[in-house]
């Protein structure tokens, strides 16, 4: 098509693009034919486009031969190779979107990196763009779409809604962004948003964004620092005898949170992923599953059953999790996997070269839908029991509660009760049958505070060491034989 209408190529509107590699005689004799244009994409080859600019006529063709070009006109042909040094390069460009909307070919199809290409990304201005100018010469010359699918997102604008722009002094520099927040809070910025709408940028948002990243960073430095005396050879995994354990409720929630994981990233709905993730972090994890475990960690004997019960959740946990935030924190999640796993900065594994984690299913036990909801009652007693004035209770340490249900309820809770307190984070927690159900709430601040724990689960007395401890605790101490 080239040589057989050079007219229709350069009367195109000249903008930007890719420049036309046609060159005029000093006679005005056009130089455009497949063995020319070959000659200058090898060049382009061995050093990008860029030479079209750099270099002149007779190196741009190096290797191509005049005389043995059957469409050359006749006197270039026979001026052979000098013909050469009086050409001057055409100033006129291809169709704006040809080099960009043959990509695939030079990116996907030369280097051989599979094709068609899994996804385009573009903006929503590229329907009739770059992804219909793509579409279209993949169509024709291999009978196959360039793309499985195409997916595209809004436009920046500022708080009000107004696009940004340096004319207007409502643009705020990437840069900026960078130097006072960092790569992994920007990323998780945009992994927060609805993509598919114009998004709004303020500097306020990223401080919002900057307190979400600090509870995921934090969560997971917990779960890595209550790690450090662990190793996976010492798990203790689940049995069926645990499935009243707060550690078998944890498991049950990790199973909910990798399914969503995963179903967000495959269906490229990233605000779901980062809802999830801070949703577990904050949620399961900080507000329940790791200050119930907190006591056990720091109190109970290091090998001890329950210690090392909740240390094997936990590791699963923070498997799980530093794969599932690595796309978007991706320094953060390779700081923290070189940490899980032991390694220097020096290593060469990453977590960037292991795939997010594979889901599992975990028996349920609906009971503990039914826990939860007792646990919100029995917090929002403690809260009201506090007294602004300073009589009321200050910490949840110094409550004993008494859950009265019904016998049908009691008989489904029952298995629960031993992990009630943690759960609340009280010193005591009893179940008792009742007509109807209340939770009473009862100051034990008179009775002696173990110096270690901080429970006043009615064992603590005066040890032979002076101090005041649980049994639990003297024991652990060895202080007291089992």
């Amino acid at each position: 098509m080239l040589e057989s209408r050079p007219d229709w190529c350069i009367s195109r509107q000249r903008a930007w693009g890719l420049p036309i590699p046609a060159f005029f005689s000093s006679q005005g004799e056009l130089v455009l034919t497949p063995d020319s244009i070959r000659a200058v994409a090898r060049r382009f080859s061995e050093s990008g486009s860029d030479v079209w600019f750099r270099e002149t006529p007779a190196q741009l063709l190096k290797g191509y031969e005049p005389a043995a070009d059957p469409n050359l006109p006749e006197p270039l042909k026979k001026s052979g190779r000098n013909a050469l040094s009086g050409l001057k390069k055409s100033k006129d460009i291809f169709d704006v979107w040809f080099e960009s909307g043959s990509s695939w070919n030079a990116v996907l199809r030369r280097l051989q990196l599979g094709y068609p290409a899994d996804l385009y990304l573009e903006g929503s201005d590229q329907h009739r763009g770059w992804f219909q100018l793509s579409m279209l010469p993949a169509l024709g010359a291999t009978g196959k779409n360039p793309f499985l699918a195409v997916l595209t997102h809004g436009f920046m604008v500022d708080a009000a809604g107004r696009k940004m722009s340096k004319s207007l002094g409502n643009a705020i520099d990437v840069a900026d962004i960078l130097k006072q927040h960092g790569a992994d809070i920007c990323r998780w910025w945009v992994s927060t948003l609805n993509y598919t709408n114009d998004i709004k940028v303020d500097w306020e948002f990223f401080r919002v964004a900057s307190e979400e990243y600090r509870k995921i960073r934090n969560t997971i430095r917990f779960l890595l620092g209550n790690l450090s005396d662990f190793q996976p050879q010492l798990s203790a995994p689940l049995s069926p005898q645990d499935r009243y354990s707060i550690d078998s409720w944890a498991m049950q929630e990790l199973s909910q949170f990798v399914m969503e994981i995963r179903e967000g990233y495959d269906s490229y709905r990233f605000k779901a992923v980062s809802d999830a993730i801070f949703r577990f972090c904050n949620q399961t994890l900080s507000s329940v599953y790791l200050a119930a475990v907190k006591d056990r960690l720091y109190c109970d004997p290091w090998d001890g059953p329950r210690r090392r019960r909740a240390q094997t959740v936990m590791y699963r946990i923070a498997d799980a999790l530093i794969r599932s935030v690595a796309p978007i924190l991706v320094y953060t999640a390779e700081e923290a996997w070189l940490h899980f796993q032991g390694l220097s900065e020096e290593s060469e594994e990453s977590v960037h070269l292991h795939l997010l984690p594979e889901t599992f299913d975990f028996p349920a036990d609906r009971v503990w839908k039914e826990a939860m909801a007792l646990r919100a009652e029995v917090l929002k007693k403690l809260e009201e029991a506090k007294d602004p004035g300073g009589g009321g209770l200050k910490n949840p340490l110094d409550a004993a509660i008494t859950a009265r249900v019904s016998e049908e309820r009691l008989e489904r809770l029952r298995p629960l009760e031993p992990e009630m307190a943690d759960l609340c984070g009280v010193s005591r927690f009893t179940l008792q049958a009742a007509s109807a159900d209340s939770i009473r709430i009862r100051d034990i601040r008179d009775e002696p505070r173990c110096e270690r724990s901080w429970k006043r689960d009615g064992t603590v007395r005066k040890r032979s060491d002076g101090g005041w401890l649980s049994d639990r605790d003297a024991q652990v101490l060895g202080l007291i034989s089992t």
